[in-house]
């Protein structure tokens, strides 16, 4: 009368891209704390927030392009 359960295969995919994002969440934590480290250290050498903060986000930005390309 009953078939066997069978999930649908949208809700496991969505499943497992939640978890890969999850998973890469974690993995970037290092690289986003070494791009905040970054720009509090270029301020304590002096350079103005601004300055800091855009040299900063331009090294956050090719670190994560190069490994989201598997630094070819």
């Amino acid at each position: 009368m009953f078939g066997q359960y069978e999930p649908n295969p949208v809700d496991a995919i969505k499943a497992q891209i939640t978890t890969a994002m999850l998973d890469m969440a974690g993995v970037l934590e290092p690289v986003y704390d070494a791009a905040d480290g970054m720009r509090k250290s270029l301020e304590a050498r002096g350079w103005s927030p601004a300055q800091a903060e855009q040299s900063a986000g331009a090294w956050l930005t090719v670190t994560l392009v190069t490994l989201a390309g598997g630094a070819r």
